[in-house]
């Protein structure tokens, strides 16, 4: 009993052994390979026991063939011998003599009933009559040079017919067993058949099933890893469970010790972010409430002009970090998944009509022609302060990238879009302006974070880069899709398309 418990006490303390991929890939070929063979030896055992069980009732008919054959050659070397007179070719019937005996000793010991076994022995002792004539008489016809062949001929023929005779009644006699022995060989055949096909089709059915096994053991933790990489792209950072005991598991456990550190990079990053935007707020309000107290005192003496334009500076300036740093935390909260979102229905239409309406209060300063043609929509939900922000960013940026008598229209309408198989109708909002245009290069990176087109400084405005990014996250997190079109010196295009509900 000690040593029992010792010996579950060790196996416990090792490590679990370890089955590789290449390991588990060789295996399942192996065992794939020793099916197939295994069912081909199965087949080929079959078809041998088939031959097998018929091949007396052939043999048979095929030694009473050889001893005709055998009788025929016998006859025609004494044929040979009479028209050369060359006795020494004695030799050559005596060697179809002794095949002759052969056979019929074959044919004898694969017999047991009594009747055949008496006509064999008939017809071994009508073959000896005959040998015993045929050697008398050659013996006379080296001595005698007057020997008379043509009575030799006509006994040896008789000798011949009877013989032929016998092995034609033991062959007649044979054929009903040969007749049920071909009949049997084709049903046991027929047998043989339906059971080899079984065992191919279970073969290749193990085989698939095996090559099943394995393909589902290695592509599930695969698509388990590959799943749980999904999620960390869209910030969520989970483990994924580790059901192998292979270079997967490896792979796995690699996996969620990274995700495991992403996930507290990115709360240290949101943590700090927010301490930063708490600390740049509060200083940020101070200066914003002394620029109105310096404008606004009683007291003191009045500013001077450049007084007046250093504090109005500050304070846009001011303003502008207080937008960036709302902005940049917002878009930080998208990507972590974190933003608070409130839906409500309404219509797009009466969200962007005010907006565009303190925008043309603007354009009107610069001569810009703002038009706004907005068609009778369906509600769909939406948060709208979020919403509001997006298309502040679009009328925003026209605005800034717009010449003075240049053009900006604002279209709104329902739109049916089947690209992906269904018919599906959404709000279809387009800001189209006069602007610079952007190149076609940094189309694919305009909704990136921090990114700015390469023809920025044509324009007095610098933006932060946050804008349309933000206007990316807030779309996509309403079920939408943003787009844009543009031709360098001839302006841009920028649409925003919410999906309906159905």
């Amino acid at each position: 009993m000690f040593i029992f418990t010792l010996y579950l006490h060790f196996r416990m303390s090792q490590p679990s052994p370890r089955f590789t991929l290449f390991l588990k890939i060789v295996s399942g070929y192996v065992v794939i390979v020793l099916s197939m063979a295994g069912g081909s030896l199965l087949i080929l055992q079959e078809w041998r026991s088939l031959f097998t069980s018929n091949q007396s009732e052939f043999q048979n008919i095929q030694l009473l063939q050889s001893m005709t054959s055998s009788l025929e050659a016998e006859q025609k070397t004494t044929a040979t011998i009479l028209s050369t007179r060359d006795t020494v070719r004695m030799r050559l019937f005596h060697l179809f003599h002794r095949q002759f005996d052969e056979y019929g000793d074959s044919l004898r010991s694969s017999v047991e009933e009594v009747d055949p076994l008496m006509r064999i022995d008939s017809i071994r002792s009508a073959h000896a009559d005959y040998i015993r004539f045929v050697e008398h008489n050659i013996g006379q016809l080296a001595a005698d040079r007057n020997f008379d062949s043509s009575t030799f001929l006509a006994t040896e023929a008789a000798y011949i017919r009877d013989i032929k005779r016998r092995i034609g009644q033991l062959s007649t006699e044979e054929l009903p067993p040969l007749s049920r022995a071909l009949a049997n060989f084709q049903q046991q055949r027929e047998v043989v058949n339906s059971t080899a096909y079984a065992i191919l089709g279970l073969s290749f059915l193990i085989g698939f099933v095996i090559s099943v096994l394995i393909a589902k053991a290695l592509t599930k933790p695969i698509n388990a890893l590959k799943a749980g990489t999904q999620k960390v792209g869209e910030g969520h950072y989970e483990t994924v469970a580790v059901t192998t005991n292979d270079e997967v598991a490896d792979l796995t456990l690699a996996f969620n010790l990274m995700s495991d550190k992403l996930r507290r990079l990115d709360e240290m990053r949101m943590e700090l972010m927010s301490e930063i935007s708490h600390e740049m707020r509060t200083p940020l309000q101070v200066i914003k409430a002394g620029c109105y107290t310096v404008i606004h005192t009683k007291d003191a003496p009045p500013l001077t002009v450049q007084q007046r334009e250093a504090v109005a500076m500050i304070h846009q300036a001011t303003n502008r970090i207080n937008t960036f740093v709302n902005s940049f935390l917002d878009i930080a909260k998208m990507e972590a998944g974190l933003m608070k979102y409130n839906f409500s229905s309404q219509k797009i239409s009466d969200l962007l009509s005010p907006l565009v309406q303190e925008v043309q209060l603007i354009a009107q300063t610069r001569q810009i022609a703002l038009t706004y043609d907005a068609q009778d929509v369906p509600a769909i939900s939406l948060d709208k302060e979020r919403l509001g922000q997006v298309f502040s960013n679009l009328l925003s940026n026209a605005l800034k990238y717009t010449p003075e008598q240049g053009t900006i229209a604002v279209r709104v309408r329902t739109i049916t879009d089947s690209s992906d198989g269904a018919a599906r109708s959404f709000v279809h909002v387009e800001v189209q302006d006069s602007g610079v245009g952007i190149p076609e290069t940094d189309l694919a990176k305009l909704f990136d974070k921090f990114y700015q087109a390469k023809n920025t400084p044509l324009v007095n405005e610098k933006g932060s880069g946050l804008g349309l990014a933000l206007v990316k996250h807030v779309t996509e997190a309403h079920g939408g899709r943003v787009r844009v079109q543009s031709t360098v010196g001839k302006g841009s295009t920028f649409s925003v398309e919410i999906p309906v509900p159905a």
